[in-house]
């Protein structure tokens, strides 16, 4: 890998490609829609008689948090770190004040979509009633908060704030409302979508994580410190570590200790105690996806005691988040699509699909790019489902960091190799701020070439880069072999 930066104040602006691929947020649905257009109008030049199915896809579920160089220690984190908790205000009826001790988490699956537990949504204390949906860590993009380059160069950030946003439906899970399981999932729609391009929502659970956690039996929870958040400047949120039980041992234990039926049909279990109804118990994957494992549906009060220890006997129990992804894509997927659905759309756990009639397509198609909160991507495999991106391998990860005062610039040209027996199909970019655009070449190949000039900094600049990559196919692997230096095999 070679790295060469230069530190000056000279500027030079490197103009976008403008390319027809380019996706960011909130353009998944606009950019199938220009594919089946075109793909209409290519229709009546091509013979007819060949069937092809052209998967498109809703990326909206692939743009999660994705941050491969988060480790946070256990305590209060830092603001902007997980912004799509927030929680549900039970207000007075008659006072209008909100509830004393109760406020139940939600957490952000997609920019119009919430989970939450279905008790707490839709059975509420006695004269009060739903109030309005609070993101305490909101995090807005330079647009937004209006952030000039004249401000950026002084080192000035967008100031902190939080969102306050109705409701208009509550969704439970039909085991909720068909066949009265007493604690499950439910889906809370938002008025309209979150704008900002950085309030990214929380990842869904794998199957590939959840065999992880058999082995490694640690997540953590993330929560609010106070029961009912009120004063958003002091506001703070707090990261803790526990111990993980599956389902079966999960039941196991509560039977020995004859606690019962647990009364949800998926449950999990963690130690500790005291935990509030809709916190989430987050895992953090290898290839830096935050995914959310579970909801938290009850937890027994912590028991002190001075002169030792009293070990929890009832653990905190929650809502497996597995088990409801399926409907959870389907109901998010069917709420946005416009309706009705076309004759050829048919709706699959993958994302919708629709067939259209052609003799051959091309073999190799343009690498697309685009924004992803504060992460650049490049690569097709960037902008696939989640489950099929773990089929790569993230093989590389780094962080940078540069200081500078007085403020300076940098004009920055990465050149990576992976080696021609590895095909570098993602690339991933992290940087403070969208300000700046960079150029990402070569991706799909086993040599690839970052370069970008940032804006003015005053002291601290940094990024990140990764890289997941596939073993090269033996067409690509001859015709590159003859690119091999003398000595390197």
């Amino acid at each position: 890998m070679y790295l060469i930066v230069s530190l000056n104040k000279a500027w030079r602006a490197i103009p976008a490609n403008q390319a027809s691929y380019a996706l960011r947020d909130g353009d998944a649905e606009d950019y199938d829609d220009r594919i089946f257009k075109t793909l209409l109008n290519e229709e009546d030049r091509l013979p007819r008689g060949n069937l092809l199915t052209i998967k498109s896809m809703i990326r909206d579920f692939s743009s999660c948090q994705d941050d491969f160089g988060l480790k946070p220690p256990d305590g209060v984190v830092k603001e902007h770190t997980f912004p799509w908790l927030g929680f549900v205000q039970y207000i007075h009826v008659t006072t209008g004040l909100p509830h004393h001790s109760k406020a139940p988490r939600v957490v952000l699956v997609h920019k119009q979509f919430a989970v939450g537990t279905a008790t707490d949504m839709l059975h509420l204390p006695k004269n009060y009633k739903l109030g309005n949906v609070l993101f305490g860590d909101y995090v807005r993009d330079e647009e937004e908060c209006g952030l000039t380059l004249s401000q950026t160069k002084m080192g000035a950030d967008c100031p902190r704030a939080y969102l306050e946003i109705p409701l208009i439906d509550i969704s439970p899970h039909p085991e909720y409302s068909r066949f009265g399981v007493g604690n499950s999932l439910a889906i809370v729609k938002l008025l309209r979508p979150i704008k900002s391009h950085y309030m990214v929502p929380i990842c869904l659970p794998s199957i590939e994580e959840r065999e992880r956690k058999r082995k490694h039996k640690y997540v953590f929870m993330v929560d609010y410190i106070s029961s009912v958040p009120r004063d958003f400047d002091s506001e703070k949120m707090a990261k803790k570590t526990l111990k993980f039980y599956t389902h079966k041992e999960c039941r196991k234990q509560r039977t020995r200790n004859n606690l019962g039926s647990e009364g949800v049909t998926h449950v999990l279990c963690t130690s500790g105690c005291g935990i509030r109804p809709g916190a989430p118990i987050v895992t953090h994957a290898t290839e830096g996806t935050v995914q959310l494992m579970g909801v938290a549906a009850g937890s027994a009060p912590c028991i002190r005691r001075s002169m030792r220890n009293r070990l929890n006997k009832e653990p905190p129990l929650y809502i497996d988040v597995y088990p409801y992804v399926s409907w959870i894509i389907n109901f998010v997927t069917a709420s946005i699509l416009p309706r009705p659905y076309p004759e050829n759309f048919k709706l699959v756990d993958g994302g919708p699909t629709f067939g259209i009639k052609s003799r051959h397509l091309r073999a190799r198609k343009p690498q697309k790019f685009g924004w992803r909160a504060r992460t650049y991507v490049s690569g097709n495999n960037c902008f696939k489902s989640l489950k099929k991106q773990r089929q790569a391998a993230f093989f590389y990860s780094e962080r940078f960091e540069v200081n500078a005062d007085p403020p300076g610039k940098l004009n920055i040209i990465m050149k990576v190799s992976a080696g021609i027996e590895c095909t570098i199909v993602c690339a991933r970019l992290m940087l403070p701020n969208r300000l700046v655009t960079p150029v990402i070449t070569g991706v799909g190949g086993y040599n690839i070439t970052i370069t970008f000039n940032t804006q003015w900094f005053p002291y601290v600049f940094y990024f990140a880069l990764g890289l997941s990559g596939k073993n090269t196919t033996f067409s690509d692997y001859l015709k590159w072999l003859p690119e091999r230096k003398p000595g390197f095999w």
